[in-house]
């Protein structure tokens, strides 16, 4: 018996000295912005240049004619130097475009390579020669690390066989890698939170946790905690308009203002990746680098801040652009699912038509309430992949989730496309938002505000269309195809659409019908190889379709419109860029799904 007691003694401790390295970096994760752990406050992407024509005759196929099964070719310069990168059946080989001999990198052009990402205040001031490095999990091989003499001890990385930076490291990232070490007791950094380490104290946890919490309850005399926070006050102009109230201090801007009813533009609800929730703040507050990333120069100096980046205890005021949006009350008229997991609702307007432009949104008012996820009617093609929606309930705060109508306007029937958001990457409930909606009856009403949104067609130019998109994103595509062809010379479109598989694929038929008529230029690109047996169209990313295409096409003759979800919207707009498209030619639209 002693022995047990001495044992539970110092294995609680053990766990005593665990739970608060959890609490310690659990705290540091909520308190430290996400994207200041990437260790990349002086990253920026390198300009992108295509080799000339000269460069391009110089070229050689014989270079590679060894290798075998070649499947892709890429060219591009390198710090000045032209590259060629080959993809053949055992991996993937790079040349020197000069000369033909296997691509090398010395320390100098390391250092050009490096600085053409660095944006930071210092210089290089060290080079040296690795093959593995602590700092960056999994990797190894011939590399360079560079370290620069800035406040943040920047040091770059250098893969020396294709001259290309493989991450940005500073001190920040060597305290949010630590953090990670602790809060996931894998030490190897791998950041892995199903290890044998873990799992193990978790079983021992389990008995330990509770018979500790018992002594703990009786120790104290409480079984009850209060937590309660500061009130403060808060002021936001509205146009002409002044307004005071108060809130709990730890609420957004966001927050604080759409509960006030007072309409302030957001995609994302609150994520920081659509820059839309725009506000202005003393030009002295804060800027977070979500707000580098989204806002310009000019509007940060001007004091133009994100309502979802900043708590009103720290700004105690905010200009506020005057909206022309109305609430809507919108009784359901019809549910039908697109595929397994997308569902076209259509809802009627009770007050008359609503006036919007193709590619807006509005804002769906989710009650706060026990919500229970029934199980659907699932149609019999959808079943085989289909994940039912297990009976469940479930507490949540208002919130506000927002989706594209999927028609041009103005109309009193109002149609959306909602994907279901199911119970995903460790959390335990699906998305709030999605279950609502896809779980009500017909009959039933919902208040939506609107419409929000500037993902409109450009105008005043005569350039053609091109539409790139996946999943969700049909919807505002599609209603700007509707509205385009309405038009009574519309433009020239061509649209790539992109799914996992055909059971994904929503409209096809109506896009293939307007294809045969010859109205517009239509791609279906599917992603799982397991299709290619007996499907006849395109394969693999939908942006890469997309560029096979337009590598065949004057660039400079379309217009972009880009809609999906966030890999994809990424890679998509990745690609724009290195082709060289003017981001005035680009409109996408970003909800942070």
């Amino acid at each position: 018996m002693k022995f047990l007691q001495w044992l539970h003694r110092w294995t609680g401790l053990l766990i005593l000295i665990q739970l608060l390295l959890w609490t310690i970096s659990g705290l540091y994760f909520a308190l430290v912005d996400h994207h200041g752990m990437k260790g990349h406050q002086y990253h920026q992407h390198p300009p992108h240049f295509s080799l000339s024509a000269e460069q391009l005759e110089q070229l050689d196929s014989s270079w590679w004619g060894d290798l075998q099964e070649i499947t892709q070719v890429r060219t591009r310069l390198v710090v000045g130097v032209p590259q060629v990168e080959i993809h053949h059946r055992d991996g993937v080989a790079y040349f020197d475009g000069r000369t033909g001999e296997p691509w090398r990198t010395h320390q100098n052009r390391a250092i050009d390579i490096a600085n053409s990402t660095y944006s930071g205040p210092g210089e290089a001031i060290r080079v040296a020669s690795i093959t593995r490095t602590r700092e960056l999990h999994g990797w190894e091989g011939q590399g360079y690390r560079i370290d620069y003499n800035d406040d943040l001890n920047t040091r770059i990385y250098v893969d020396s066989v294709s001259g290309q930076v493989i991450d940005h490291r500073n001190t920040p990232w060597v305290v949010a890698d630590w953090m990670f070490r602790l809060h996931f007791i894998d030490y190897t950094g791998g950041r892995n939170f199903n290890n044998l380490v873990i799992i193990v104290l978790s079983v021992v946890t389990l008995w330990f946790a509770l018979s500790g919490l018992i002594l703990l309850f009786k120790l104290l005399g409480t079984g009850e905690m209060r937590f309660s926070f500061r009130q403060v006050a808060f002021e936001a102009e509205v146009g002409q308009e002044r307004k005071t109230f108060k809130d709990k201090a730890h609420k957004t801007l966001l927050q604080v203002l759409q509960q006030r009813d007072i309409p302030v533009e957001s995609g994302c609800g609150g994520g920081g990746t659509c820059g839309l929730c725009v506000v202005e703040v003393n030009s002295d507050t804060p800027i977070t680098p979500a707000e580098r990333d989204l806002l310009s120069a000019e509007q940060l100096a001007q004091g133009y801040r994100l309502a979802c980046q900043h708590q009103i205890g720290k700004v105690t005021s905010a200009r506020v652009k005057k909206l022309d949006v109305s609430k809507y009350t919108l009784t359901l008229a019809s549910s039908e699912f697109l595929t397994p997991m997308l569902k076209e609702l259509r809802f009627i307007v009770e007050e008359g038509d609503v006036h919007f432009a193709a590619g807006q949104y509005m804002q769906f008012l989710i009650p706060s309430a026990s919500t229970s996820t029934r199980p659907h009617d699932v149609p019999e093609a959808f079943s085989p992949e289909w994940l039912n929606i297990q009976a469940a309930t479930f507490e949540h705060e208002d919130v506000r989730r927002s989706y594209s109508m999927a028609t041009a306007g103005p109309a009193r029937e109002l149609v959306f496309t909602v994907r279901y958001q199911p119970a995903t990457n460790g959390h335990d409930r699906p998305g709030v938002g999605s279950t609502y909606l896809c779980n009500m009856r017909v009959g039933e009403k919902i208040v939506a505000e609107g419409p929000y949104g500037d993902f409109k067609r450009l105008h005043g130019a005569d350039r053609k269309m091109f539409f790139i998109g996946g999943g969700a994103g049909m919807a505002p595509l599609r209603a700007l195809i509707q509205e385009e062809l309405a038009e009574p010379s519309p433009r020239s479109i061509d649209f790539f659409y992109g799914a996992r598989n055909r059971q994904e694929l929503a409209y096809v038929d109506e896009f293939e019908h307007l294809k045969e008529r010859a109205m517009i230029h239509f791609e279906a690109v599917l992603s799982d190889k397991r299709e290619s047996c007996d499907w006849q169209g395109a394969e693999g990313y939908v942006h890469e379709a997309a560029l096979a295409f337009l590598a065949e096409q004057d660039i400079s003759a379309y217009d972009f419109y880009v809609c999906g979800p966030p890999k994809m919207l990424s890679a998509t707009l990745q690609m724009l860029e290195h082709l060289g498209v003017d981001r005035s030619r680009i409109r996408y639209d970003d909800f942070g799904i």
